[in-house]
């Protein structure tokens, strides 16, 4: 910016003080006002949302109570301050050791909204900063379609107002369970999600006495004790009274699995709520090892989730050591079986000549053998780590770390 003069020849700031001194002092000025300014200038902020601008009612709910340290969430890369597994936060560039930030979500329909205050640590290019919103769970557990979500953050650094930003979303519906995140275009790097299918196994259901109380009703056992027998053959009793009542109640396979929005990064699953299968009569394979699953655990046994390329199946424990273990292929829930299998093994002959006498036993026993031809097919890869499309999901462990079942809601009347 050129001087503006004023009649005698000199700049109008240096009348009445020497001409040296005042225009060094002028240079520290502006030094100082350009430094100020720039300062502000470098700091850049953007809102992120996990994962890829989409939000998962499911994640959110059973986590809500994930024990502090379990290591199930993807990291966030770099340098991160707030919830340690947030979901809606700012990626701030710029900031300087000892800068004070305040991090702002504001309330929508979903949550309360949030907010973190505090000192950077240290100088980085970048700062990953997630408050802790207070999420509505009501809301999201009655989430049934997608739908389209406005989340507002606003940042302030050392009290200066840096503006509000907001991001447009998809709210997923409860439904949607996300297993796997491709979290770059580099190849591998993808993050594994498929423990989140243990929220949807709901040992708690109201409605899972009344299939017991009909279980018992078959005669096939006389009550639902575990593993308290130490006897494996009864153990299988117990599941197999679980899967009469089903096929009784005229249960059929149903492949439904597509969501009302496809992403190339996030891959997910849409999984029947107990109540809803129950009330369908219909499951596909991920249902119908949940629904399984759900029941078992209520009885006290140790169920599985055993998830390969394209398909889901069941397992549970017979022993209460996990020494004795079979598989279910749950899509033959609803198939007749006339004839016994062939090479049945995991069942004394003694006990299994008794058990073949039972109405419906055959179809029982075709949906283990086929489900334990697969446990043993696939299993070199479901022990191998890098196979991240092979996974056991075990539901003890699952409410170990903190996962919760996703809550049975009364409908509204």
């Amino acid at each position: 910016m050129r001087p503006l003069y004023k009649g005698d020849g000199f700049p109008y700031w240096t009348r009445r003080v020497p001409f040296a001194v005042n225009l060094r002092n002028f240079f520290l000025l502006a030094a100082a006002v350009i430094a100020t300014s720039s300062s502000w200038a470098e700091i850049e902020w953007e809102p992120v949302v996990y994962p890829k601008d989409e939000l998962y009612p499911s994640m959110i709910f059973s986590t809500a109570t994930l024990k502090p340290g379990e290591d199930v969430f993807a990291k966030w890369a770099g340098h991160v301050l707030g919830q340690e597994n947030g979901v809606v936060g700012v990626s701030i560039d710029g900031l300087k050791s000892g800068d004070m930030v305040r991090v702002e979500v504001k309330p929508n329909a979903v949550m309360e909204g949030g907010v973190f205050e505090g000192k950077i640590p240290k100088r980085a290019d970048t700062w990953k900063i997630f408050p802790n919103p207070k999420f509505r769970f009501d809301a999201l557990l009655s989430t049934k379609q997608a739908t389209p979500l406005s989340v507002t953050f606003k940042v302030s650094v050392n009290d200066k107002d840096l503006g509000e930003q907001t991001r447009d979303v998809t709210l997923q519906t409860i439904n949607d369970c996300m297993f796997a995140v491709s979290e770059s275009d580099e190849e591998g790097d993808v993050s594994d999600y498929s423990w989140l299918f243990a929220a949807y196994v709901n040992e708690n259901h109201p409605w899972i006495d009344g299939i017991l109380r009909e279980a018992l009703d078959t005669g096939i056992v006389s009550s639902f004790d575990g593993y308290q027998s130490g006897d494996p053959a009864v153990v299988a009793d117990q599941v197999f009274a679980i899967w009469h009542v089903l096929q009784e109640r005229g249960f059929r396979y149903s492949d439904i699995t597509t969501t009302a929005t496809d992403s190339d990064d996030v891959a997910r699953q849409h999984v029947r709520l107990f109540d809803d299968a129950i009330k369908a009569r219909q499951a596909n394979c991920v249902d119908g090892s949940v629904l399984m699953a759900s029941i078992l655990r209520k009885i006290g046994l140790n169920p599985y989730l055993v998830s390969i390329p394209g398909h889901m199946f069941l397992a549970v424990d017979l022993d209460e050591e996990g020494e004795k273990t079979i598989a279910i292929e749950t899509t033959m829930m609803g198939e007749k079986a006339d004839e016994a299998s062939e090479g049945v093994d995991w069942i004394s002959k003694k006990d299994l000549k008794v058990r073949r006498k039972a109405p419906g036993w055959f179809a029982f026993e075709a949906a283990v053998q086929a489900g334990n031809e697969e446990l043993n097919d696939a299993w070199d890869k479901l022990e191998d780590p890098k196979e991240m499309d092979y996974q056991i999901i075990d539901i003890a462990e699952a409410r170990k770390m903190g996962i919760i079942p996703i809550s049975y809601r009364e409908p509204s009347k």
